[in-house]
C-alpha cells in the first residue's frame, strides 16, 4: 500500500488470463523515464506450497518476468529467505527488498546489506513502507536492472545449490510435483535451510538486547483460551457502539445538506416532472445512501487498525479453537472477517486455505458475514424503529442491536459450516499454521488511505448503480399518467409489481413498498434504501426531499407503513439473504461450477424467508 501511495494507484486495465486480478497490475514510471508493468503476486513463503495463493504465484513465475522484486520482513529474515532462494534459482533478475526495516532496528537487529547482496548475488534495498523510505532507491535499482544498456550476466545460482551438488529445478510446478512423489525434496529443503542459516549468521546480528516482556504479556492475553475471546468480543462491541455514537454528528450534517439542497431545487424549479425526478428521484435516492458514508468509513477504519496492528492474526489463532468445533480452521477467520467489508474479496481471500474442503465451506458461508452494503439497511431501520436509549447508562441500545445482527450472521455461519462438514465435506479441518506478525503501531496514513479508497468505491457505486436505479424507479413509480397527471404510487408500474409480490411477502410482515425495495436490492443491497426513499417521497405530500427515517417513523405511527415487528423481520431477512450478483459471480469463478453459487443462493434465501417469518411472529407475540 505504501508503494502504491508513492507511485500512484495500480489501474492499468485488464490483465492477461494468468490468475492475476485487474487491480493487481499497474504501470510505474521509473527514474530514467522508462515505464514498466508491476504485477502484485500473493504473499507466500514457498513456491512449492499447496494453497491456491502459492500455486498462482508459482504459475505466474513459470514464464520468467523481466525482473522479480521480493519484499521480505527485515525483522524475520531467516523465515523469508526460503522463497528468495527459490526465486534465485528460477533465473529471473531479482531485487531483494528488506521491508519493515524500522521494526528490525527497534529490536536491535542489524543487517549488513552489502554482505547480504554479495552472498546472494542480487541487489538489496532497505525499505520502510509506513514511512515511505527507500522507495526511490528501489526505483533506481529497478531502472538499472531493466536498462537495455545494462550488461546481461547469467542468472545467479544460490550458493547452497552448487555447494551441495543439487541444482534445484527451475520450474516451481515441477518442484511441487517432486514433493508428492519423491523424498528427495526433503533433502533439498534441508539444504536450503542450512544455506539460509549460514547466510543469516554472516549478515544478521543483534546489536542490543531487545526485551519482549511487554509484547509477550500482550500476546499472552490476546491469544489466551478465555481472555482472548473476551478481548475479541469487547473489541467488536466497542466498534459497533462507536459506529452509531461517533457517526451521528456527520450523518446529521449530510442529512441537513441534502434537505437544504432539496429545498433549493424545489424553489428554483417549477412544479412538474423534472423537479419530481431531481428531488424525489435522484436526490432522495442517492442522498438516502450517501448519508451512511460516516458509518461505513468508521467500519473500514477499525478493520484497518486491527489489520495493521497485527491483532487479526491473534484473533484468528484464538478463533481457531472455536471454529474447529464447527468444521472450520483459523485460516478461515481472516477471509470471513474480510467479508464484513465485502464478500467478494473475502471469498477471494480463501485462496490461502490449502484444504479444498475447508476453502469451499468458507466460501459458502462468507456471505453470511454482514457486509458494508447491508450497513445502510441496518442503520436506517435501527435509527427509525429502535429507541436511542442506553442500557446501564452507557451502552447504546442501537449499538447492541447492530452487534446482535452481526452476531446472528456469525452464529448461523458456524451452524451452516458444521452442517456442510457433516454432509458434503466430511473430514477433519486441516491444521492451522500462521506466522504471528509483531504487534506494532498502526500507520494512520495507510489506514486512512485504505478507508478513502473503499469509501470512494462506495461513492462510485452510489453515483452509478444507485443513480441509475433511482431514475428507473422514479419512472416506474410515477407512470402511467392518468389524464396527464401522475397516478398514485400504489397504481404505478412499480406499485403493481409490489402488489403482485405482496401475497408472498405478507407473512413476513412486509407490504408492497418493501416488496419493491426487495426486488430492486438484487442490483445492490444498498439500493433498498434509495428505493424506499423514492417511493416514500413520491407518496408524501410535502415538498423537498424528506428524511427517510422520519418518513418511516411517521408511517409506523399512522399505520401507513411498517411497524417494529416488520422492521425486525426485515433486519433478519437482510442478515441472511444473498442479494448480491457479484458474490454469486465470484463464487462461480472461485469454485469453477454453478453448483455452489446455486446452493449458496438457495440456502440463504430459505434462511432469510423462514428467519424473517419466525422473527415477525415472535415479535408480534412479544410486543
Amino acid at each position: 500500500r505504501a508503494i502504491e501511495e508513492e507511485l500512484g494507484p495500480f489501474d492499468a486495465g485488464p490483465a492477461p488470463n494468468d490468475g492475476l486480478e485487474k487491480e493487481e497490475r499497474g504501470m510505474v514510471e521509473l527514474e530514467n523515464g522508462a515505464s514498466c508493468v508491476i504485477s502484485d503476486l500473493p504473499g507466500i513463503y514457498t513456491l512449492s506450497g499447496e494453497s491456491l495463493d502459492e500455486q498462482v504465484a508459482a504459475s505466474s513465475l513459470q514464464h520468467l518476468p523481466d525482473a522479480v522484486v521480493a519484499v521480505v520482513d527485515a525483522s524475520n529474515l531467516e523465515r523469508n529467505l526460503y522463497v528468495v532462494s527459490e526465486l534465485i534459482d528460477l533465473g529471473a533478475p531479482l531485487i531483494l527488498v528488506l521491508n519493515m526495516s524500522d521494526v528490525a532496528e527497534s529490536r536491535g537487529i542489524s543487517i549488513q546489506t552489502a554482505t547480504l547482496s554479495r552472498l546472494l548475488g542480487v541487489p538489496v534495498v532497505r525499505l520502510c513502507g509506513t514511512k515511505k523510505t527507500g522507495i526511490e532507491q528501489l526505483k533506481l535499482e529497478l531502472a538499472s536492472l531493466l536498462s537495455p544498456e545494462k550488461e546481461k550476466h547469467p542468472a545467479p545460482v544460490s550458493q547452497f545449490a552448487w555447494a551441495h551438488g543439487d541444482r534445484v529445478l527451475a520450474d516451481a510446478s515441477m518442484e511441487r510435483d517432486r514433493l508428492s512423489v519423491s523424498a528427495d525434496y526433503g533433502a533439498v529443503a534441508s539444504a536450503r535451510y542450512k544455506w539460509i542459516n549460514e547466510i543469516v549468521q554472516q549478515t544478521v546480528s543483534q546489536t542490543q538486547n531487545y526485551s519482549k516482556r511487554t509484547a509477550d504479556w500482550v500476546d499472552a492475553i490476546a491469544t489466551h483460551r478465555v481472555f482472548g475471546l473476551v478481548v475479541f468480543v469487547a473489541v467488536m462491541a466497542v466498534i459497533f457502539q462507536s459506529i452509531f455514537s461517533w457517526a451521528s454528528a456527520p450523518m446529521d450534517l449530510i442529512d441537513g445538506a441534502i434537505a437544504y439542497l432539496g429545498d433549493l431545487l424545489t424553489q428554483a424549479l417549477p412544479p412538474g416532472q423534472l423537479r419530481s425526478l431531481l428531488v424525489d428521484g435522484v436526490l432522495a435516492g442517492v442522498g438516502s445512501v450517501i448519508i451512511f458514508i460516516p458509518q461505513i468509513a468508521l467500519l473500514f477504519f477499525f478493520i484497518g487498525l486491527l489489520e495493521d496492528s497485527g491483532y487479526l492474526c491473534r484473533a484468528a489463532f484464538v478463533m481457531d479453537r472455536l471454529m474447529r468445533k464447527f468444521g472450520l480452521q483459523g485460516r478461515s477467520f481472516i477471509p470471513l472477517l474480510s467479508s464484513f467489508a465485502c464478500a467478494v474479496p473475502g471469498i477471494m481471500a480463501t485462496r490461502s486455505i490449502s484444504s479444498l474442503a475447508d476453502r469451499f465451506i468458507t466460501i459458502l458461508v462468507a456471505p453470511l458475514m454482514s457486509c458494508s452494503a447491508r450497513l445502510p439497511v441496518y442503520a436506517l431501520l435501527i435509527a427509525a424503529f429502535v429507541p436511542n436509549t442506553f442500557v446501564g447508562g452507557f451502552i447504546s441500545l442501537q449499538g447492541l442491536v447492530m452487534l446482535g445482527l452481526y452476531t446472528l450472521g456469525i452464529v448461523f455461519a458456524a451452524v451452516v459450516a458444521l452442517l456442510l462438514k457433516l454432509t458434503l465435506f466430511r473430514g477433519e479441518p486441516a491444521l492451522f499454521v500462521m506466522e504471528m506478525p509483531p504487534f506494532r503501531r498502526p500507520s494512520l496514513t495507510l489506514v486512512l488511505r485504505e478507508v478513502w479508497d473503499r469509501v470512494m468505491v462506495f461513492v462510485k457505486t452510489a453515483g452509478t448503480i444507485i443513480f441509475a436505479c433511482s431514475i428507473v424507479l422514479w419512472f416506474l413509480a410515477s407512470y402511467p399518467h392518468v389524464d396527464g397527471q401522475p397516478s398514485p404510487v400504489e397504481q404505478s408500474y412499480a406499485g403493481q409489481v409490489g402488489k403482485a409480490m405482496e401475497p408472498i411477502i405478507e407473512p413476513l410482515g412486509f407490504d408492497w413498498k418493501i416488496g419493491i425495495g426487495l426486488l430492486a436490492s438484487f442490483a445492490a443491497r444498498e439500493v433498498f434504501v434509495s428505493t424506499l426513499a423514492t417511493v416514500y417521497n413520491l407518496e408524501s405530500d410535502e415538498e423537498g426531499a424528506q428524511s427517510l427515517t422520519l418518513l418511516l417513523q411517521r408511517g409506523a405511527e399512522d399505520g401507513s407503513g411498517i411497524g417494529l415487528p416488520s422492521a425486525l423481520s426485515l433486519l433478519v431477512f437482510y442478515v441472511f439473504a444473498c442479494q448480491c450478483m457479484s458474490t454469486l459471480a465470484v463464487c462461480r469463478r472461485e469454485t469453477g461450477s454453478w453448483r455452489w453459487p446455486t446452493l449458496m443462493f438457495v440456502y440463504m434465501t430459505a434462511l432469510a424467508y423462514f428467519g424473517a417469518f419466525a422473527t415477525y411472529r415472535l415479535a408480534q407475540w412479544w410486543i
